[in-house]
């Protein structure tokens, strides 16, 4: 799915994703196009956004990309 934007929190180590797609649950595991591998530990919960049909991820690490994919399990 294409990503929508992205904020990288230097200090925390973090990167918050926002993509148009609902389903995803804190445990899953995305990839970007690069093949690097992340865990989704949290969703953000901007109400603007959910309305809106953005899901922000929290994943560990810097993401660097324009495209997410779920890894299946």
């Amino acid at each position: 799915m294409k990503v929508i934007d992205v904020f990288y929190s230097e200090s925390k180590n973090i990167s918050c994703i926002s993509v148009r797609y609902r389903g995803i649950k804190a445990g899953q595991k995305i990839t970007d196009e690069n093949g690097n591998l992340y865990e989704v530990y949290g969703l953000n919960t901007n109400g603007r956004a959910l309305l809106n049909g953005i899901t922000q991820l929290l994943v560990r690490g810097e993401f660097k990309g324009d495209i997410v994919n779920l890894v299946e399990s």
